[in-house]
């Protein structure tokens, strides 16, 4: 189990901003780490730079 933590950390709004506005779960390693792989590519694919807007649509 990791500790995987949402807005991702990458982000401006995230884990390591500091605020304490962020949850966290411990979900399977391996989910962990394809999650990770999922965002960079995202973040590629999209050309996000850094401090580029961007939001997450999550659907079921």
């Amino acid at each position: 189990m990791e500790c995987d933590e949402y807005p991702f950390a990458s982000t401006q709004e995230g884990s390591t901003k500091g605020d304490n506005r962020f949850s966290v779960r411990l979900i399977d390693g391996k989910d962990n780490r394809k999650s990770g792989e999922r965002l960079n590519e995202m973040y590629t694919l999209n050309r996000v730079l850094n401090d580029d807007p961007f939001y997450v649509k999550i659907t079921n």
